[in-house]
């Protein structure tokens, strides 16, 4: 699928980025369950997680200045110490105010590179096979986030090392970066795409938006999954008597769906059109989400039902960094990545916030609520999208 020259790229890329999505998923429960533990309400830690969000904006936005002045490979190993530096102190520190400011710290840290490993990996393959390439990416990334809660639950044995462990983690991927050729990633086509010639190379953020909504639409919805699930299922769990082992469980089983199901995704998506089947995951959310406070009662198919909402939620971001490298190469194609990583920290800002505050007034149906509302607004801006895209044509 790529060329041999590229292999050592792409592996070093997906490698750290891969490493990283574990810190990610033991941390974001491992907050959560800390606060939870202290008697902090869910309102607060939804703003406790909105607050990397936040940073994640600040992040995002210094990107690309950064990386021209510095280079991709110095701005990923410094924003890599700097994830490891942000989580560490957790260990020893009680004030909000000081959580506070270290969370964002922390999202400011993770955005660049999320968005430096998601443009080169998507400038790397042909059209053809995009979906499959981007999915091995998502996969490895998922698999390692899928662990993430399952090492939150081997570390609660060590309450007084657990944050120095987590942050120990996100130095792991510093190797894989440090291998990297510097100057990879800036968003130059692969050669013998057909399609290349139609792509826009030049354009404003806004411009991106207004061509392909349905890429800011759909990493929305998935960054309030992202977040929302790893955050909060947890605590839906606890609050309808499960134990602690098995509501962790419970968002590693939904990460674990995300991570094995998108290979099958991006294939759909190369052999039947990335619209057609993006469209079919934005509904199947739309029916799968209502369910949620059902299925904590039935546990023979509780597993199987958050591993299907994982898998489909996953594909639904697979397929807009497909759409993304569809309708962008060049300097257009870094500054997509760049808003999908804005609309991320946005979205995942938001989605917290307003979970909190609906499991306040309505209990554990709050979560499917806002999600529901999410996959909802997708489905419409998807569909007015493509079919203005038709209509061009």
């Amino acid at each position: 699928m790529l060329e041999k020259r590229v292999w050592r790229d792409f592996a070093a890329v997906t490698f750290s980025v891969a490493v990283l999505g574990l810190g990610l998923g033991s941390t974001l429960p491992l907050t959560a369950l800390v606060l939870n533990a202290r008697g902090i309400g869910p309102d607060v830690v939804g703003w406790m997680v909105a607050a990397s969000a936040l940073g994640g904006i600040a992040g995002t936005l210094a990107a690309p200045a950064a990386t021209l002045r510095f280079g991709r490979r110095a701005v990923m190993l410094g924003c890599v110490a700097l994830a490891a530096g942000s989580v560490m102190p957790l260990q020893y520190v009680s004030s909000l105010w000081a959580w506070t400011a270290l969370r964002l710290l922390f999202g400011a840290s993770m955005a660049p590179l999320f968005v430096l490993g998601e443009a080169w990996i998507n400038a790397l393959p042909s059209d053809a096979v995009r979906g499959r390439v981007v999915a091995i990416y998502s996969t490895s990334f998922t698999l390692c986030q899928v662990m993430g809660p399952l090492l939150t639950n081997a570390l609660s044995h060590f309450p007084n090392s657990v944050f120095l462990i987590c942050g120990g983690v996100f130095l792991l991927g510093a190797p894989g970066i440090a291998l990297a050729r510097d100057g990879a990633g800036s968003g130059q086509q692969s050669a013998g795409s057909a399609a290349q010639s139609e792509k826009v190379a030049t354009a404003s953020w806004l411009a991106i938006a207004r061509r392909a909504p349905a890429i800011i639409a759909g990493a929305a919805f998935f960054a309030a999954f992202d977040t929302i699930v790893l955050s909060f299922l947890p605590l839906v769990a606890l609050n309808d008597s499960f134990s602690q082992s098995r509501a962790l469980t419970a968002a590693a089983v939904v990460m674990a769906g995300d991570a094995t199901l998108q290979f099958v995704g991006g294939a759909l998506a190369d052999r039947f059109g990335r619209a057609r089947v993006h469209l079919i995951c934005g509904g199947l959310m739309c029916l799968l989400l209502p369910l949620l406070p059902l299925m904590l009662r039935v546990p023979v198919l509780w597993a199987v039902y958050l591993y299907l909402l994982g898998g489909v939620a996953g594909a639904v971001y697979t397929l807009s960094l497909v759409a993304s490298g569809e309708y962008f190469s060049g300097a257009a194609l870094l500054r997509a990545s760049g808003l999908i990583a804005l609309t991320w920290n946005i979205a995942a800002t938001l989605g917290p916030i307003a979970t909190g505050v609906a499991m306040r007034l309505i209990g554990n149906s709050g979560v499917a609520a806002v999600l529901w509302l999410l996959a909802v607004g997708f489905c419409v801006v998807l569909v007015r999208s493509e079919g203005r895209a038709r209509m061009h044509r």
